[in-house]
C-alpha cells in the first residue's frame, strides 16, 4: 500500500495490534528497503506510539539502541541497524543471546538481510519501497 508520512501512524497501530508476546523468545520485526525508504521513520513512529519520548535515531554507528517500554507485556524495544555489518557473523558482537531469548523484548531490525542465517526467524517482515513522490512510500507488511 502507498503510505504518506502523515498516514504512517495508522499503519504502525495496525502493526502493534498484530505483534504478540512470544512464549520463548523476543518478537522480531524486520524492516527491509533501500536507503531512505522509510525504515527509521517507521521505527520513530513505532517508538512514539510505544510512549518513548527520547529522540529515536537510526543506530547506524552504534548498531543497537534499547528503550524501556510497557506495551502488552513487552518491556523493551530494541532497535538494530545492521547496515554496517559486512558479514552475518559480525552480529555476534551485539551479544544477541542477551536479548533474543527474552520474550519481553520487541526487536526491530533494519537491514535484516545483512544478518541472514544468524538472526532467528522474524515474526513480521515489512518491505519499504520508494515511489515517484518523496512524500510517499510503498509499504508491504508480510
Amino acid at each position: 500500500m502507498k503510505v504518506k508520512k502523515e498516514g504512517l501512524g495508522e499503519l504502525v497501530r495496525e502493526v502493534l495490534a498484530s505483534v504478540k508476546l512470544a512464549s520463548a523468545s523476543a518478537t522480531v520485526v524486520a524492516l527491509k528497503g533501500d536507503l531512505g525508504a522509510g525504515k527509521t521513520t517507521f521505527t520513530q513512529e513505532l517508538a512514539k506510539q510505544l510512549g518513548i519520548t527520547d529522540a529515536v535515531q537510526s543506530p547506524t554507528y552504534v548498531l543497537m539502541k534499547s528503550y524501556p517500554i510497557n506495551f502488552n507485556g513487552f518491556t523493551k524495544l530494541i532497535h538494530i541497524d545492521a547496515y554496517r555489518l559486512e558479514k552475518p557473523e559480525e552480529f555476534s558482537a551485539l551479544q544477541p543471546e542477551t536479548f533474543l531469548h527474552n520474550p519481553e523484548n520487541l526487536v526491530v531490525i533494519e537491514w535484516p538481510e545483512r544478518v541472514e542465517g544468524v538472526l532467528p526467524t522474524r515474526d513480521l517482515l515489512i518491505n519499504f519501497t520508494h515511489t515517484d513522490s518523496e512524500e510517499e512510500r510503498y509499504i508491504e507488511v508480510v
